[in-house]
């Protein structure tokens, strides 16, 4: 599956478009364009931030988005495949916007977690799995307690 428009606008509403390198996502990770990870931690001149210290122009920004964003699209069908579960477009995109946010890691920990706790009902527990997922470090965030809460409005448009 691809992420839908749904999905691309629910990333965007949350990821805030920024020409220049920035380390305020909440999490203090060096990051640009769409929610872009440069690198974790404090931008602090890595190596690896030379080629966005000039900035980034927004088509710029869109191309490191749609990588980014094949990335997750990637690794949610690998996981569902896995599981051997079926979603429709609107619950594919909620899982992508999610792991585009909490990264794959994370979101093959959610998933394992609701398989755990809910054997027989994995599918129908994702997005109580979901909404855990509110904390940069052990700060509950505002911002991502509303991001769950639009990811899970999402999910459960059985469109």
């Amino acid at each position: 599956m691809k992420l839908g428009i749904k999905g691309k606008a629910l990333i965007q509403e949350f990821e805030r478009f920024s020409a220049t390198l920035y380390d305020s996502d909440g999490a203090g990770h060096c990051t640009i364009g769409w929610g872009h990870l440069v690198h974790r931690g404090f931008c602090d001149g890595r190596e690896n931030e030379s080629v966005f210290r000039k900035g980034i122009s927004k088509s710029r920004a869109d191309q490191l988005f749609m990588v980014d964003v094949e990335d997750a699209e990637a690794f949610v069908n690998k996981i569902l495949k896995s599981r051997g579960l079926s979603v429709n477009q609107a619950q594919f995109d909620a899982l992508v916007s999610f792991t585009y946010n909490v990264g794959s890691g994370n979101f093959k920990l959610m998933m394992d977690r609701c398989f755990e706790r809910f054997p027989d009902q994995p599918l129908d527990s994702i997005p109580q799995c979901m909404q855990t997922y509110n904390k940069a470090g052990s700060r509950v965030l505002q911002g991502l307690v509303n991001r769950r809460k639009k990811e899970i409005e999402l999910f459960m448009n059985r469109d």
